[in-house]
């Protein structure tokens, strides 16, 4: 029997879709050791250096649209370092686990390093968005982010807030006068168009790869096995160093933030839904963190036998196989052995459409559940909740 129970919970958020890609991705921030990162950032400032670009002028400007979209963007794209220093440590065997619990550290503290992108989301309260994984190594240690611009100006940065299940993450800086990019209105790409990916891939500032938007509402699996959900697949070249920079369309908008890879594949990037974006960044400025709503039910695609006995037409709607005690479900009167065929009014085929409605849910909102019970429709509203710290 291929049905498999399903949390409702998006914290427990590691369930992919059937279209979902599952294969290694390489989110594309880049770490290396000090003397390494340090040889190979030099030699890129010295190339980047040696060569100086020209200024687009409005001429240039008119007649090729990238480069206008460039010159609206560019000064918004941020190089992101962060440093924080660690005892190198090694793992304990098995045969030795009880004895030594955790791994060994030992030596003087040595930097580790890390370097992405950013891109200016609001000049006036130098807000910058980035990924998660670009900082990750500073969340609850005595790090450091140094933010440098392209007009070479360098600030210290603060992490404001960072979600891992998303892989976003927002850092201020406190300046004058600061560039800021747009951020489109909508997700409503059409496949084909032209995608603009900026970055700064292996410490080369500044660099400009295009593309079109090969796909949209990719379900990818990151390292941390959670997922990251309706992403953008581009062909725009993004390489390590890359992470955290936007995708542009051709009038200038970020359309996405680019984070992944396949590392075997060519010509197969990913980048974080505008739609995504917005929907985090709100909850990073007011909360530091991203809440996410909670029903409390478990649940599982219909199978046809379930659905004639229950005395539906057709596999339909998604089967609630246990509701947690004082939980929003439990609460509202949501129970065992009922088959949830809408929310909202949209009707629900699989525990998929259940995930993706979740995910764009937020904690205080009210929901209808249009539930089948004892062989007629009814309706329950649900409250959603944070869930319980232990779960999150």
């Amino acid at each position: 029997m291929h049905e498999k129970i399903l949390a409702a919970s998006i914290c427990a958020l590691t369930l992919l879709s059937a279209s979902a890609i599952v294969m290694d991705i390489k989110q594309v921030g880049h770490k290396a050791p000090a003397d390494q990162w340090q040889m190979s950032y030099e030699s890129a400032a010295a190339s980047s250096a040696s060569v100086t670009a020209a200024v687009p002028t409005p001429e240039m400007a008119a007649k090729n649209p990238v480069i206008r979209a460039i010159a609206t963007v560019g000064p918004a794209v941020v190089n992101i370092d962060t440093l924080v220093m660690e005892r190198p440590s090694f793992g304990i065997p098995d045969v030795f686990r009880g004895i030594f619990d955790d791994d060994l550290v030992f030596g003087e503290p040595v930097p580790r390093r890390g370097q992405g992108s950013g891109v200016i989301i609001d000049g006036k309260k130098g807000l910058i968005l980035t990924n998660e994984h670009v900082i990750h190594d500073v969340i609850g240690r005595n790090g450091q982010i140094k933010v440098s611009l392209p007009n070479k100006q360098t600030f210290d940065g603060k992490l404001i807030g960072a979600d891992q299940m998303s892989d976003l993450a927002l850092v201020k800086i406190e300046g004058k006068n600061l560039p800021e990019a747009k951020l489109a209105s909508n997700d409503n790409l059409v496949i084909g168009s032209t995608a603009i990916a900026i970055g700064n891939p292996f410490g080369f500032r500044n660099s400009v790869t295009v593309g079109v938007i090969s796909a949209t509402g990719r379900t990818l699996q990151a390292s941390n096995k959670t997922s990251l959900e309706n992403l953008i697949q581009t062909d725009a070249a993004i390489n390590p160093g890359n992470s955290g920079g936007p995708l542009c369309d051709i009038d200038g908008n970020v359309i996405g933030l680019n984070t992944a890879i396949i590392p075997y594949g060519q010509g197969m990037g990913f980048a974080i839904s505008v739609g995504t974006i917005k929907s985090v960044v709100d909850e990073l400025i007011q909360y530091g963190r991203v809440r996410r709503p909670w029903t409390g039910m478990y649940y599982y695609d219909l199978s046809d036998r379930a659905a004639r006995h229950l005395g539906l037409d057709k596999p339909e709607g998604v089967l609630v196989a246990q509701v947690v005690r004082n939980s929003p479900a439990d609460k509202a009167g949501v129970e065992p052995g009922d088959v949830i065929l809408a929310v909202n009014g949209t009707p629900v085929s699989t525990s998929e459409d259940m995930l993706r409605f979740m995910l764009k849910a937020k904690v205080d909102q009210s929901i209808k559940l249009t539930i089948w019970r004892n062989k007629q429709k009814t309706q329950i509203t649900v409250k959603l909740e944070e869930p319980p710290a232990r779960l999150r």
